[in-house]
């Protein structure tokens, strides 16, 4: 008996211990690999391809890379929840980086010493991050807590550039920031790539602005070149028959031309495309004065007559129609007199998004007075043509002089009359264009000189063609001269100017054309690093607040109660179990 339980206890313990080295050995051999499962719908805990390639780029990250997060100390639930996530994430490109990513956490407010304290704040707010207040009552008196929601970044050993996780300026006691820390966690990857991105380009890229042709102000793309001038070199070029003005563009950005264009200064636009220029088209065809319709309740859209739209861009694969669509799915106006007010116009089509790397999961774009557009010399097969947006089938046209009345709310257009519907209003060109001055009868002087290069056939190069200025037009509610120069306040093309004005007024407007911008140029440009990032969609599962509440006092039993009943279980049935082992051995 004595021999069996010796034997029985060295196979235990020869047991235990083949399990151990087996953990060792299988630790270790684990150790050379590395693999990841996510196994959420959205994907929510996985970078993006992109983020991965960028962070594995020794090319491109020559240097360390130290973020100074004071996002830290005595925080609420759920703004430590950010910092976690915040941590978390950085941790993730650690695994991909390597040493190259550091981090620390600094409290702004940890230091025993207050003078030292407000030394470190100043210091951030000067660098740029902007504070945020939180209002805590305890014992019924208010106090408010500081907190420091960014970073500063560090590379080659100096402070390069910053993060600012969120700009609420004010939280006040009890309310819900939930849904501020969902979005805040959500745009984590965007923001911190990002970053990384910007500090890390030697040599940025130009985006022009084309002036001269009566486009849209600095002031009037503010949103647009505030996003972009923070990866490229953003400023604005006038032609003017110079042969070498656009020498120094990458990309070229036409807004809502109203005037006529020369000959000579399309000949220099043609020829930049034919040495691999990009250009992004944002075209009225037809002209709407606004203020008559504001005045008069009534105005006509009239061909705009530009003198790019049937040689040019016809030549190089896209036909611009003289036409307004209207949609049913449309954003809204503000009409005087109207008992609503705010109304929803059907010539502000809210525009459908083709699955593309430039649409994908945008929300819709807001367009104003656009029109069709067709894709033309299909036989063409050096340029592929792509329809990125489109109206929805419930759209219709109508054909130069066009009528608009505010009379058409009150009638609704039969959208359903077999005829309507599905009209392009964006279209990628790619590939290889035929120059639009091919057999224009150009002076041989001029083809033979050699302080100009004339070619007929583009390198492979990109364009965009968008038959609605507007699309990139942000509006500006005020203006005041400060400091010898013009300032402009202006509403985000991302936000309904109705609900910026009137927090509570239409908050369910929200459109995707800044996104629809920065994508397009970051992809004309050949930069995907960020595309993927943007245009990611985190779906928020929230709990039905009205249910929480009815059904909370039964939850909160449920989950004390049930762990201790299984608990009280399972110590019931370890005591049978014993019994009837030893009784059974007695």
């Amino acid at each position: 008996m004595a021999d069996k339980k010796k034997h029985s206890k060295t196979s235990d313990i020869l047991s235990h211990v083949g399990v151990i080295a087996i953990l060792i050995l299988l630790n270790y051999v684990l150790s050379f690999s590395f693999g990841r499962f996510d196994l959420t719908e959205d994907k929510r805990h996985s970078l993006s391809d992109n983020t991965i390639e960028l962070l594995q780029d020794e090319s491109r990250i020559e240097d360390r890379i130290f973020f100074k997060i004071y996002l830290d100390g005595d925080l609420p639930a759920d703004i430590r929840k950010i910092r976690n996530a915040i941590e978390e994430k950085l941790d993730e490109f650690i695994i991909y980086a390597g040493d190259m990513i550091q981090y620390e956490f600094i409290d702004p407010n940890g230091e025993e010493d207050e003078d030292y304290n407000l030394q470190v704040q100043k210091v951030i707010y000067g660098e740029g991050i902007v504070p945020c207040d939180i209002e805590i009552v305890k014992s019924g008196k208010a106090e408010i807590k500081t907190i420091w929601p960014g970073a500063l970044i560090e590379y080659k050993g100096t402070t390069v550039d910053r993060v600012q996780f969120f700009d609420k300026k004010v939280i006040y006691s009890g309310e819900n920031i939930r849904g501020l820390a969902d979005r805040t966690i959500n745009n984590l990857e965007y923001q911190l790539i990002s970053a990384i991105r910007r500090v890390t380009a030697d040599d940025k890229m130009t985006v022009s602005f084309l002036q001269g042709q009566g486009e849209l102000k600095p002031h009037q793309t503010m949103d647009v070149r505030n996003g972009l001038n923070r990866y490229y070199l953003v400023n604005d070029v006038e032609i003017n028959g110079q042969l070498n003005a656009l020498d120094e563009t990458n990309a070229l950005i036409v807004a809502q031309p109203t005037k006529a264009f020369n000959e000579k200064d399309k000949f220099i636009i043609d020829q930049f495309i034919m040495n691999g220029g990009r250009v992004l088209w944002f075209i009225d065809p037809l002209n709407v004065s606004r203020d008559s319709l504001y005045r008069t309740g009534q105005t006509f859209g009239m061909t705009a007559n530009l003198n790019i739209e049937k040689d040019m861009i016809y030549k190089y694969g896209a036909r611009l129609n003289t036409n307004l669509i209207i949609d049913s799915d449309c954003g809204p106006i503000f009409i005087p007199g109207h008992p609503l007010g705010i109304v929803d116009w059907y010539f502000y089509p809210l525009l459908q998004r083709e699955f593309h790397p430039i649409t994908k999961n945008i929300d819709p774009i807001k367009a104003e007075y656009a029109s069709s557009i067709d894709i033309v010399n299909e036989s063409d097969k050096d340029v592929s043509k792509t329809v990125l947006l489109r109206s929805s089938y419930n759209s219709l046209m109508f054909k130069s002089p066009a009528r608009i009345n505010y009379s058409i709310i009150d009638v609704e257009p039969n959208f359903n009359d077999g005829e309507s519907g599905d009209y392009p209003v964006a279209v990628m060109l790619e590939g290889k264009f035929t120059s639009a001055f091919e057999n224009r009868g150009i002076s041989e002087t001029f083809l033979n000189s050699p302080d100009f290069a004339t070619k007929f056939k583009s390198d492979s190069t990109k364009m965009l063609v968008v038959s609605d200025g507007d699309i990139i037009r942000n509006e500006v509610v005020d203006s005041a001269f400060v400091n010898g120069q013009w300032r402009y306040r202006f509403v985000p093309i991302g936000s309904d100017m109705f609900s910026v004005q009137n927090p509570n007024g239409t908050p369910k407007y929200a459109y995707g054309n800044k996104d629809f911008v920065l994508n397009a140029v970051d992809y004309m440009l050949d930069d995907f690093s960020l595309i993927d990032i943007r245009t990611k969609t985190i779906t928020l599962r929230v709990l039905d607040t009205e249910k929480v509440n009815e059904n909370k006092d039964y939850w909160k039993t449920l989950n004390i109660a049930f762990p201790l009943f299984v608990i009280m279980l399972l110590a019931v049935a370890q005591l049978l179990i014993r019994k009837r082992k030893y009784a059974r051995t007695l």
